[in-house]
């Protein structure tokens, strides 16, 4: 196991310093949230029943240059907030059944600001736009099982296009198009000394944003989570990564910046806390995610605040 806390770091490292090439997606982001698809014991199946669930996200970012709401914009700025509401509904395991099955859905409520440089034809100016809005929701379907010490989740998230979007303006809360997420998380814990480690591969598949014409290609992104649990006290602390890089080239006359290359790296802390709280079971999570390297992306910090309720 102690090689494993080693190996895995290092096969990151090596496959961000071994890429050469990387594409960007519109708006130099995507409905991927770096270190999302990890927290603590996450491809451990919860018991049967409702999961009430609120997740905050903050995110503080900046960039070089993006196409945003169908024009280029240059010497970004930007501080997106969302808000999703929703729950997490876990199926009763048949008998001599293997897996456990859950559905989940959410609404995010969000708001964004962008303050930029515009180019055009005639020359350039600065702006700044903002906008508070329903954003696009969430669909989930995961399938648990195990093997041994090693938990498994695959996980498929569709992301549907009903936030607010208008063209020709940079600080849009939706995207304007389907998202398809495909992720297994792996996850090993030793309940004896409360050691994890947790590590999630995952592929989005984009469709056209029929506003711009701009096809943002195929996505990779891996997460992972070195975590330890304090079970008497309610509590874990841990060390979260991500490694995220785009693997096919956008495509349709949106593409206005061409073979714009882009990836990142980050890094950060994690904390979790179950207080008491009744019959059901309470958890908070803080976490706070920042890059380490970029090339050609929104870059900086991004907060996560989730507080769950299981009836």
């Amino acid at each position: 196991m102690k090689r494993l806390i080693v190996v895995v770091p290092f096969l990151l490292c090596c496959l961000l310093l071994g890429q050469q090439q990387a594409w960007a997606t519109e708006g130099g982001a995507s409905y991927y949230l770096p270190g999302a698809p990890v927290t603590f014991a996450t491809a451990m199946a919860p018991p049967p029943g409702f999961m009430g669930l609120n997740q905050m996200v903050f995110m503080n970012l900046r960039g070089n240059k993006a196409v945003l709401g169908g024009r280029v914009s240059f010497d970004l700025k930007a501080q997106p907030f969302f808000d999703y509401v929703g729950g997490l509904y876990t199926l009763d395991k048949a008998a001599n059944a293997r897996t456990t099955w859950q559905l989940g859905a959410f609404v995010p409520v969000g708001h964004a600001y962008v303050k930029s440089s515009l180019s055009s034809g005639v020359g350039s100016a600065s702006r700044s736009d903002a906008s508070t809005d329903i954003g696009d929701a969430l669909l989930m379907a995961a399938m648990y099982w195990k093997n041994g010490d090693w938990n498994y989740k695959l996980v498929e998230s569709i992301y549907v296009p009903t936030g607010g979007y208008k063209l020709n303006y940079p600080a849009n809360v939706g995207r304007n198009y389907w998202g398809f997420d495909t992720t297994l998380v792996m996850t090993w814990l030793n309940m004896k000394t409360g050691t994890e480690v947790s590590i999630a591969p995952g592929f989005l598949i984009n469709t056209t944003n029929s506003a711009t014409d701009y096809k943002s290609g195929t996505e990779f992104h891996i997460d992972l989570a070195v975590n330890r649990h304090y079970f008497a006290k309610h509590y874990a602390v841990g060390i979260h990564a991500y490694y995220y890089r785009q693997i096919s080239g956008d495509s349709g006359s949106g593409a206005r910046l061409g073979s714009f290359n882009g990836e990142a790296l980050g890094v950060g802390p994690a904390f979790l806390w179950t207080p008491p709280a009744g019959k059901g079971r309470c958890s908070i999570i803080a976490k706070w995610m920042f890059d380490v390297s970029h090339t050609n992306r929104l870059h900086g910090d991004y907060g996560q605040l989730i507080i769950s309720y299981k009836f």
